[in-house]
């Protein structure tokens, strides 16, 4: 009786002697998980703010400290014609990329969905490529197209350049709304008297515009900020933000460029936040 008194009690050490060391594990595992983390977050978003700083000196050369404060650097990017030029290329271009891109996403998907069409599903994977293919890789071979129609160095171009690599980005976004949206919603409305087109723009696209509205922001925001294929399809009097400011780096250092830097942040943080704003009131 004692032994087994002896055996249960050292089993029931043993046992609070392995939940503690359970416990001390976890809190090494958390402190260590929270250190990494916060040095990842710390290394990213380090030159972000100083970027955000720098753009409020107004030193004649981009260094750190700066020797003087304010907004000349401001001023003179929303005052020089080059800059607002480069901008507002920029802001037309993505709106119209991303608006094909949506177009063409939303026909593909209701094609792919809400029909009888074979191979749905491969080619809705196939619209994935561009994700996969390196961006220079691409720029290469549109770039052999593009000279052979002629559109080589136009707007147009451009468009369908931007939109080809905006359109997995909407199929993502709005293929999993679509496919959340039950398609007897459809049946129900066409056996009230509605046509097929009215079910699909009264009922689906209605429920999936939440989605279809973040998928159009994120098109818009790759668009923006692509550096790329501007290069290989641009032309004389087609220079946008991005390439403007990488050719002020390669040829100069113009200390406006962290103005341009610090207001694409900004920009750029405030589109991210749209689809999540969106995604969560959808949710709701």
């Amino acid at each position: 009786m004692s032994g087994t008194s002896r055996t249960s009690g050292t089993s029931a050490r043993s046992a609070r002697r392995t939940r503690r060391a359970g416990r001390i594990g976890d809190r090494v595992l958390r402190v260590v998980g929270v250190t990494v983390t916060g040095l990842a977050v710390a290394f990213i978003l380090a030159p972000v703010l100083l970027t955000v700083v720098l753009s409020f000196a107004n030193d004649a050369m981009v260094r750190f400290p700066p020797e003087s404060w304010g907004t000349d650097r401001y001023t003179e990017l929303f005052g020089s014609e080059k800059w607002l030029s480069a901008l507002w290329l920029s802001v037309r271009l993505g709106l119209c990329s991303a608006l094909l891109a949506v177009v063409v996403s939303v026909l593909a998907l209701l094609a792919i969905h809400r029909s009888r069409m074979r191979f749905g599903g491969l080619l809705e994977g196939a619209s994935l490529v561009s994700l996969i293919i390196p961006i220079s890789a691409y720029a290469v071979a549109m770039y052999s197209v593009f000279s052979q129609y002629a559109i080589l160095g136009t707007f147009f171009g451009l468009v369908l350049a931007h939109a080809a690599l905006s359109v997995p980005l909407v199929m993502l976004v709005g293929g999993a709304a679509l496919r959340s949206v039950p398609a007897e919603l459809e049946l129900v409305a066409i056996t009230l008297g509605a046509s097929r087109v009215r079910a699909w723009t009264g009922v689906t696209l209605r429920l999936a515009l939440p989605a279809l509205l973040g998928g159009f922001v994120m098109a818009f925001q790759h668009s923006f900020e692509e550096a790329v294929l501007i290069n290989f399809l641009g032309g004389p009097g087609l220079v946008t933000l991005p390439k403007a400011v990488f050719d002020s780096v390669q040829f100069g250092s113009d200390p406006v460029i962290t103005a341009i830097a610090a207001s694409i942040v900004i920009v750029s943080s405030a589109l991210v936040a749209v689809p999540l704003a969106l995604a969560r009131g959808a949710k709701r």
